[in-house]
This record gives C-alpha cells, sequence and structure tokens, in this order.
C-alpha cells in the first residue's frame, strides 16, 4: 500500500515536473521535471579572531563560552579550549567586530576575554592574504 501510494505521488507529480510532499513523512519528493533551489550567489565573508578566555576553571567552562559565543549573530563557529584558554570564533566581520565578541562573551558569562593581536582573515576569504 506505502509503495504504491509513493508511486501513484510520482507519477502525478511528474506530470505537472512539480515537486510533491509523502502523506507519510512530510518528505518532499522531487521530479526530473522540478527545478533545484537556487544555490547561494556568494560565500559569506568569513573573518576568524583568536580570544584569551580567563576564569575558566572546569570542564564545562569551554562549552559555556562556545554556547554564548554562538548565540550573538554573525558568528559561524566557536571552539573553546580549557588548557590554554582560547577561544577561536569564525564570524561575519559585516555583523559583529572582535570587540563586540569579546563583549557580549564577558556580558553573558562573566569571563574575561581579550581579543588576541595575530587574529586575522580566515584561508579562502576576501581580503585574506
Amino acid at each position: 500500500m506505502v509503495s504504491s501510494m509513493k508511486l501513484a505521488l510520482l507519477f502525478s507529480a511528474g506530470l505537472g515536473g512539480a515537486a510533491a510532499l509523502c502523506p507519510f513523512c512530510g518528505g518532499g519528493i522531487q521530479t526530473a521535471g522540478a527545478q533545484p533551489a537556487p544555490a547561494a550567489v556568494q560565500a559569506p565573508d568569513t573573518a576568524t579572531v583568536r580570544l584569551h578566555i580567563s576564569k575558566m576553571t572546569c570542564g564545562s567552562c569551554p562549552a559555556t563560552a562556545r554556547l554564548a559565543l554562538k548565540r550573538l549573530p554573525g558568528v559561524y563557529s566557536a571552539a573553546v579550549t580549557l588548557n590554554d584558554s582560547l577561544g577561536v570564533v569564525r564570524y561575519d566581520p559585516r555583523q559583529v567586530s572582535p570587540a563586540q565578541i569579546a563583549a557580549h562573551l564577558t556580558r553573558l558569562t562573566g569571563f574575561g576575554a581579550t581579543v588576541l593581536t595575530d587574529s586575522s582573515k580566515a584561508p579562502g576569504s576576501p581580503g585574506a592574504e
């Protein structure tokens, strides 16, 4: 019954050249005639900042810092390590600055955050050397 229902959906969707939704899971079934969604025209500008994060005392502190950093609009990813008190943040410089990232982390967690001077553009991004 399920295969015949899916076959009927494929067949009827194929006649119109459109995509259909599966009544069981809600997933899309795309037919050969349907057009794929357009890809993003340009990748966002990405920069990387390295932060020295102080006042982290236990194993859960890096996770707390990482989650706080990822809550800031414009931050794509964050990695924080306890051993060297280091945070590495990938972000969109059009939306947020390194100083705003450090201030946000301090405001949300109480950790001290200092921007390290060797921060630079991510490799492969516009303006990278």
